[in-house]
């Protein structure tokens, strides 16, 4: 039998190779903190705008754009930046709560510090109602669970649609579990000005074959102008 797996969920990982610098961990290790729910987060939440992280934001940027181009295959001129950046301190017995990210295309984490033996992340099924359910199974596979889980480590990224529901376990190592999260926006043409789906955000995005030349009114008609939106600038 031949099983297709229709509609796949896009969860990349990548490995940074080279590593954090000394005085890149010196700067992560010593932000000020606020309370979250089961752990703690920075209190800055723009972290890789940093010029102490400038190295680390170029490398996730070239990752962000490598999922991003690799998934999506964009026609026209559009690409994902990044918004808001944090770091977030889990400590033994602490956890991170079940959440998504609104207002985010992709989002993604950088593993600082993490025990790869015992730290993982879970992600959740994005179907929300089972007509029939049949558990538990003789085995688990990606048909018939209704979370996955991957093992993380310390130079770890990884990135997924900010949609998809994940959850943190508590961390059982007496180590500290420090990671960077961050959400993207897109900038350029999204969408189809035939489908009257097309948006411009941001930069004259705009694919020249979707320009439409603006007309002029006739005196005491209504007339039919054609603009394009441009929501950098309202």
């Amino acid at each position: 039998m031949q099983l297709n797996n229709l509609f796949p969920i896009p969860v990349g990982w990548f490995d940074h190779e080279e590593g954090l610098t000394e005085s890149e961990k010196k700067f992560l290790l010593n932000l000020d903190e606020k309370p979250n729910e089961g752990n703690t987060t920075s209190a800055y939440r723009y972290l890789l705008r940093d010029k102490k992280l400038v190295s680390l934001n170029q490398w996730i940027n070239e990752c962000v754009e490598k999922y991003f181009d690799e998934i999506y295959k964009p026609k026209f001129d559009v690409e994902p930046y990044i918004t808001q950046s944090w770091a977030n301190y889990t400590k033994k017995g602490q956890w991170h709560h079940k959440h998504r990210h609104p207002n985010s295309f992709i989002s993604g984490v950088y593993y600082v510090q993490a025990d790869e033996t015992k730290d993982k992340i879970f992600f959740f099924h994005p179907k929300t109602y089972h007509t029939i359910k049949i558990h538990p199974p003789r085995d688990w596979n990606l048909f018939n669970s209704e979370s996955w889980w991957f093992s993380v480590k310390t130079g770890g990224l990884v990135l997924f649609p900010s949609s998809l529901e994940h959850w943190v376990a508590p961390v059982e190592s007496d180590q500290t579990r420090i990671s960077l999260s961050f959400n993207t926006f897109l900038k350029g043409y999204i969408g189809d000005d035939d489908s009257l789906t097309g948006l411009h955000t941001g930069g004259d995005a705009t694919p020249k074959n979707m320009l439409k030349p603006k007309k002029q009114m006739a005196p005491g008609k209504a007339g039919n102008v054609l603009e394009e939106i441009n929501i950098s600038e309202l």
